[in-house]
């Protein structure tokens, strides 16, 4: 992992829709993923195929920061 930060990686896109759809295009478009989100009962719940602990915190970091810079991209 490079620790030069690109800009892409620091946007978050938004969009409308369905949970199933997400996952849909993150299979077909992703090599890793973190998924975190409200489970059906209500708590926050992750699920991840990245296995270090400090890769999670770097994309989370990463997302953080995009979130912070205003880096965020709605579905028109």
């Amino acid at each position: 992992m490079s620790n030069v930060i690109s800009f892409p990686a620091n946007r978050v896109e938004k969009t409308l829709e369905p949970v199933s759809k997400v996952c849909e295009l993150a299979a077909d478009n992703f090599k890793d993923l973190i998924i975190l989100g409200q489970n059906k009962e209500g708590a926050v719940q992750m699920v991840t195929t990245i296995h270090d602990p400090a890769e999670i915190f770097w994309y989370m970091e990463a997302a953080r920061f995009g979130i912070m810079l205003g880096g965020e991209d709605d579905e028109e």
